[in-house]
């Protein structure tokens, strides 16, 4: 009974003290992604259920990608792609201002002469204040980019 005891105490001290703890990881989904020869210069990624939009900064391309994310509580991936793509077909062409909960983005949507409407993301961070613009975007780029096909 003694070492049944003794066993049983160094068991649960063992485990009680353990460096090494396992974490249960959730996959990484990349969405869609825009960008030359695959440098993925603007992508979207889901890990759970939280989207991730990282694209590389035109202002500053030194300083890596700029990323946004916010989570799908109530369809907010496909109202986001709505509003993306209803902003291609407004009339007369403007900037729609949203705000994320850690970041204030723009879509600034712009009409050259043979008409055609691109859209750009302007982001804001509302902590650290970072700021970045995305290259242009198509509609074709677009649905590229939200996996639509």
């Amino acid at each position: 009974m003694r070492k049944f005891v003794a066993i049983a105490f160094l068991l649960v001290t063992y485990t009680g003290f353990s460096q090494i703890k396992v974490i249960e990881t959730v996959p990484i989904e990349k969405i869609g992604r825009i960008g030359d020869n695959g440098t993925n210069d603007i992508y979207i990624q889901k890990e759970g259920n939280e989207y991730t939009i990282s694209f590389k900064n035109i202002d500053d391309v030194d300083n890596g990608n700029i990323k946004f994310n916010f989570k799908d509580l109530a369809g907010d991936f496909e109202s986001l792609y709505t509003i993306i793509s209803n902003g291609f077909n407004a009339t007369p062409v403007a900037d729609i201002k949203l705000d994320l909960p850690n970041d204030i983005v723009w879509l600034h949507y712009t009409k050259n002469l043979q008409k055609l409407v691109t859209l750009q993301f302007m982001s804001k961070n509302k902590v650290t204040t970072a700021t970045g613009i995305s290259d242009s975007m198509t509609k074709a780029d677009i649905n590229n980019l939200f996996g639509k096909k």
